[in-house]
């Protein structure tokens, strides 16, 4: 039976042939050629790359797959579950003859080991199961537990060397990645990714000379975090929760300064990764610490601003933020006002996604200048602006502050545009950034504000009849700011048609029956009487 089934592989159209049938022909014609593929396949391996590394073949399974019923259906679901049974036998051959090869038993040159033409080598055999991955028909019945133990042992092996390992570390890093496609499988053998895949594709990635081979290793790493932190029931795991952070200080952060140097795009993965470990505490501030890190987190502000993506933003807000992070060393880095130049270049083209971490990041530089506690008090209560009491508390120490958070002045316009932004959340942080920054630098401030008071006047119409919170900052702050041009004996073009237009609907104010805001505008209205005319 076998020399006959043998002598059909000297037979060239048998395979065009089969898939002919099984795309053309009758349902009765399809079926049985079906299963004769498939019994084809399970007696002798050596057709199944004939038959499933042929995009034609698989097209036509995923099409057949799709029928719910009928005897095309009982054929394709035979079909399917016999190939799919296959798999587990190929991944303990591949295995055993890579072992074989590295224990030396098995000698000759590389093209022994990967040629399709050596006879007792199944490793051009692999390439099926990636194929099979690649069908709708077959994904869900190949990656089984077991399924996933076999390629967790086989990139165990691929730590060590062996001939032709660069060619077959490819294929089974595609198909690692073709199984992580599929959030079930993730879920399901979290504990088989997380204790022996992770760790295996961190010593895969160190020293791997093949850049497409590294990427897929942290891309692999990536996915399998992201699915395992979108899942509710495993973070609020202790365990999980606990090997998470072993995952991130053992095999993630070592190799962060690698990621961060290695070619595009693999630090932006890394930087994504690093940013949800520090979201979900994983990661800490200070574990990143180091001034050559700190310095690459900011880099992107150097470049081509429409290359950053809101990953970058955040991992700098999350370092600014931290109480750990030194000032010193942000001063060093003069970057205020390429961050400013980024929440210009991010308004003016829309980018709605980055404004609000944008925003968060200006804030944060801002408040390193007046105290996170003050910082929150004059936030609740801007009123403090013109309270001396306060302003001899806050007396910025010029070792803690920024030294160049004074460049944000020249973004007052920008600040001022956004707090008239129909969004509540980046309207609140906009306007908190006007008062801090007055306080932090407040001649630089003051300047920026005076010299947008068109801009101002515009964006306290929109106000009147929203929200008072904000309107009410910017009445303090520009009363704040009146105080100062006055108290530096500053020379300013100061736009009359503007000051009389804000005037007008500080005199509306006076009247409103919110306590707060009356008082602000009262305030506001007395400081204005003060300016001088210039016309």
């Amino acid at each position: 039976m076998n020399r006959y089934i043998l002598s059909l592989s000297d037979d060239k159209q048998l395979v065009p042939g089969l898939i002919s049938l099984i795309e053309q022909g009758t349902d009765v014609l399809r079926g049985k050629t079906l299963l004769f593929v498939a019994l084809l396949c399970k007696n002798s391996r050596r057709w199944l790359p004939h038959f499933f590394c042929n995009a034609k073949l698989i097209s036509a399974v995923d099409r057949l797959g799709k029928e719910k019923e009928g005897f095309i259906h009982q054929c394709t679901e035979a079909f399917v579950q016999l190939v799919a049974s296959l798999v587990p036998g190929i991944l303990d051959t591949v295995s055993s003859d890579i072992q074989q090869v590295m224990v030396g038993k098995r000698h000759g040159p590389v093209t022994a080991l990967a040629g399709r033409a050596h006879p007792k080598s199944t490793i051009h055999l692999f390439p099926v199961i990636l194929h099979l991955l690649g069908s709708a028909s077959f994904k869900h019945r190949v990656v089984t537990g077991h399924v996933l133990l076999q390629l967790a042992n086989l990139i165990k092996i691929l730590e060590a060397p062996f001939q032709a390992r660069d060619d077959f570390q490819m294929t089974l890093l595609r198909v690692l990645e073709a199984a992580t496609e599929e959030p079930s499988v993730i879920l399901n053998e979290h504990t088989v990714f997380m204790s022996r895949i992770i760790p295996s594709l961190s010593v895969l990635y160190k020293g791997n000379k093949d850049g497409d081979a590294r990427f897929l290793c942290l891309k692999i790493l990536a996915d399998v975090m992201i699915v395992i932190f979108s899942d509710s029931s495993l973070t609020s795991d202790e365990q999980t929760i606990t090997d998470l952070k072993s995952i991130s200080q053992r095999h993630f952060l070592p190799l962060y300064p690698s990621f961060a140097e290695d070619e595009d795009p693999i630090p932006i993965y890394a930087q994504k990764l690093l940013v949800m470990l520090m979201e979900h505490g994983c990661v800490k501030v200070s574990d990143i610490l180091h001034k050559a890190t700190v310095s690459q987190c900011f880099e992107f502000l150097l470049g081509d601003l429409s290359n950053a993506n809101v990953s970058n933003v955040k991992l700098c807000f999350a370092l600014v933020s931290a109480p750990e992070m030194d000032t010193y060393i942000l001063s060093q880095l003069q970057v205020v006002r390429r961050i400013g130049n980024l929440l210009e270049f991010v308004a003016a083209k829309d980018m709605d996604d980055f404004l609000e971490p944008t925003l968060e990041l200006c804030r944060a530089f801002i408040i390193r200048g007046t105290g996170s506690n003050r910082s929150v008090a004059l936030s609740k209560n801007p009123a403090l602006l013109l309270d001396s009491a306060f302003s001899m508390s806050i007396a910025v120490d010029q070792q803690t502050c920024v030294m160049d958070i004074c460049d944000f002045g020249g973004n007052m316009g920008i600040f001022l545009e956004l707090v008239g932004n129909s969004d509540p959340q980046i309207s609140d942080l906009a306007s908190d950034c006007v008062v801090l920054l007055l306080k932090a630098a407040p001649r630089e401030a003051t300047v920026g504000l005076l010299t947008s008071l068109p801009k101002l006047s515009t964006v306290m119409d929109l106000l009147k009849h929203d929200s008072h919170r904000c309107l009410i900052r910017l009445l303090y702050g520009l009363a704040f700011s009146c105080r100062q041009y006055l108290a530096q004996g500053m020379i300013l073009s100061i736009s009359v048609p503007a000051l009389m237009r804000v005037e007008a609907l500080v005199s509306v104010f006076k009247g409103s029956n919110d306590s707060l805001l009356a008082d602000a505008a009262s305030y506001l209205s007395a400081e204005l009487q003060r300016l001088p005319r210039c016309g």
